[in-house]
């Protein structure tokens, strides 16, 4: 008896061990691209990697470029991104714009806040905003609360102020979750 039970425990561990397994050993997954325009975004690359030349991301590539907010972005396992479109930078006022820009502190914030942990699709947010009844509320890697709501068949962005930013395009991959663009700038309460 004592020598069928210990078979039986060597052979749960073993399968218990392979089972486990499975889930590394596969490092080749398929490539998911999509196309904005004149730029190609896909799965392989990270965050940054993927806007850096992109036309439309060239501020947002130049305050990721060396600023600290990209390595904590790579450094997340699953992370969905709020994307800031040049378009959004340009309709800042100058003098505005040239104060966020040239303040690092706050730049980098308003990144983090841009950013959620996990991997979070349109359908998701969708679906829960219907749950919710109108709007969710999401933690940033800022720590801050980022709110989300449907308008008009259309996802925005509400920060603390009431101030919105919407998805104006949806579902992109990079290396380590989502992204989505977005045609305006909000600010954490910190930040205000």
């Amino acid at each position: 008896m004592h020598l069928k039970n210990t078979v039986l425990l060597f052979f749960i561990l073993c399968l218990g061990t392979t089972v486990s397994a499975q889930k590394y050993l596969s490092t080749n997954n398929a490539e998911v691209s999509k196309t904005l325009g004149e730029s190609t975004f896909t799965s392989n690359k990270t965050f940054y990697e993927n806007i850096e030349e992109a036309p439309d991301f060239t501020i947002l590539a130049k305050i990721l470029k060396n600023g600290p907010s990209r390595k904590e972005l790579e450094s997340q396992e699953m992370v969905t991104i709020f994307a800031i479109s040049d378009e959004a930078f340009l309709n800042l006022s100058k003098k505005t714009r040239d104060s966020i820009l040239g303040n690092p502190r706050i730049i980098n914030s308003v990144v983090k806040y841009m950013a959620v942990p996990g991997r979070v699709d349109s359908h998701t947010l969708k679906s829960e905003i219907a749950k919710k009844g109108g709007t969710i509320h999401l933690k940033t890697l800022e720590g801050e609360t980022l709110g989300v709501r449907e308008t008009n068949g259309l996802l925005q962005l509400v920060d603390p102020e009431n101030r919105t930013a919407t998805i104006i395009a949806e579902d992109f991959y990079h290396k380590n979750g989502y992204f989505h663009i977005i045609d305006g700038l909000i600010f954490p309460a910190s930040e205000e």
